[in-house]
């Protein structure tokens, strides 16, 4: 494959609709908006990056979409919390009202239709007080954007929603709504694909989710015609524990249903990139690390060295009135680790959950120091179901093109880029799911 050629056709199957929002558009969008929501973004930015900005001057200081540019992309290595300051721009900026979701939905399709993209799934959350009607309106709104970009480009580019669940919500409540939505409304049920689980990762362990999972899957099962994908955003962010527990993470998220598995850096990353740190780590989880490191001892060491059961029990005992603990990144805990993930990635490659790797977002976000530890060459190594995705990509400043380019320049072959593109047709939510089975005209994108 040629990844520059614009012939070539691809699937983006993880990225979030206000974040492909382009510097230009968003500054447009900013100028014309009577009420920007500043609240939003000054203070985070302040505390985060130590510049204070001055809203009431703000279109005089960034005058021109240059200047804003320059403001607006995330393309360094930082932790969650500083790209959410940026993010948070956009939520400012934008009126995220009825009329103007349904110009986001058509206009990002359209601008990335011209960059390759004839399938996305586009993700969008709710603020977690906003009313039944407002979520039905601006549900709607998203719909019919996709439908009036694919009826302008005359079915050569389907966009599907996917909405994103609030982690530490009513959930449950959310998806009976959405569901109920679908019944209601047949647009919705033909737009909407998938629910997600986003935003701050720390402190929401997927043990919370795995009745949730079962649900959503007895669901589709019973009723194919809307049957949801569940995508989970995991092993992203993990500053609250060791890349153990992280990864451990990542494979209970696969085991017990999800379909698609937002980023999961935890479970690729080259634990030699913490060597000689020391982690701080909840008790609680570290506990949980434990206890499965017990129960799946013997599988778990047919992949490398780990410690002996003796070990492992006597550290247990050690932390049980522990708060928190601290792991030091020796020598033999990165072996221990990597042996960990070798397991964990093994057993993922044998459910059908699929990877949705996003390489400069996990680059920046996942503080990747060296390419070479990045967590897609691992991946590919280990012959994981894979998609290769931009996330963000107006505040990333990417495409799915550059994305590809990027997955090249890490080391993945030409043949294997092209596999990874032509599957990524074959893990669609509709597919997935269950609503919608492969046919020929899928095997031939």
């Amino acid at each position: 494959m040629t990844i520059p050629n614009k012939e070539t056709e691809f699937a983006d199957l993880h990225n979030h609709l206000y974040g492909s929002i382009r510097a230009e558009l968003l500054w447009e969008m900013g100028r014309t908006n009577p009420s920007p929501r500043w609240e939003i973004f000054l203070h985070p930015y302040e505390t985060l990056y130590g510049k204070r900005i001055d809203s009431s001057s703000f279109f005089e200081t960034y005058r021109d979409p240059e200047a804003f540019r320059k403001l607006y992309l995330f393309n360094h290595k930082g932790p969650f919390s500083e790209f959410q300051a940026k993010f948070n721009l956009i939520i400012a900026l934008s009126k995220f009202d009825p009329e103007e979701i349904r110009f986001i939905a058509e206009r990002i399709t359209a601008d990335q239709f011209s960059e390759g993209v004839t399938y996305g799934e586009y993700r969008i959350m709710y603020a977690p007080n906003e009313s039944d009607v407002n979520v039905t309106a601006k549900t709607v709104a998203a719909c019919e954007g996709f439908a009036r970009a694919e009826s302008e480009l005359s079915g050569r580019a389907r966009s599907r929603l996917v909405v994103s669940l609030h982690r530490d919500g009513g959930f449950y409540r959310e998806y009976e709504f959405l569901k109920g939505l679908m019944e209601k409304d047949s647009l919705v049920r033909k737009y909407l694909v998938g629910l997600d689980f986003c935003y701050i990762e720390e402190g929401f362990p997927p043990k919370e989710k795995k009745e949730f999972f079962e649900t959503v899957g007895k669901d589709n099962v019973a009723q194919r015609s809307s049957a949801l994908t569940v995508l989970y955003h995991v092993g992203e962010s993990f500053r609250d524990k060791g890349l153990a527990s992280a990864c451990r993470w990542v494979l209970e998220s696969a085991e017990w249903g999800a379909h698609r598995l937002g980023h999961a850096i935890a479970l690729g990353l080259d634990p030699e990139a913490y060597r000689g740190e020391t982690i701080r780590e909840d008790g609680s989880e570290r506990k949980d690390t434990l206890e499965f490191l017990l129960e799946r001892w013997e599988e778990i060491s047919r992949f490398g060295e780990i410690p002996a059961k003796e070990r492992i029990s006597a550290e247990l005992d050690s932390i049980r009135h522990k708060s928190a603990i601290e792991i030091p990144m020796t020598e033999t805990s990165l072996s221990e680790i990597r042996t960990l993930q070798n397991y964990c990635m093994d057993r993922i490659s044998k459910t059908s959950s699929v990877i949705e790797s996003c390489p400069s977002s996990n680059e920046y976000i996942g503080m990747v120091r060296d390419l070479s530890h990045h967590p897609l060459t691992r991946f590919a190594q280990n012959e994981l179901k894979l998609t290769i995705s931009t996330d963000d990509p107006g505040i990333f400043g990417t495409d799915i093109r550059a994305e590809y380019e990027k997955a090249k320049n890490l080391g993945l072959s030409e043949d294997l880029l092209e596999k990874i593109r032509k599957d990524s047709f074959r893990y669609t939510s509709e597919i997935l799911s269950g609503r919608e089975i492969p046919d020929s005209l899928t095997d031939q994108k």
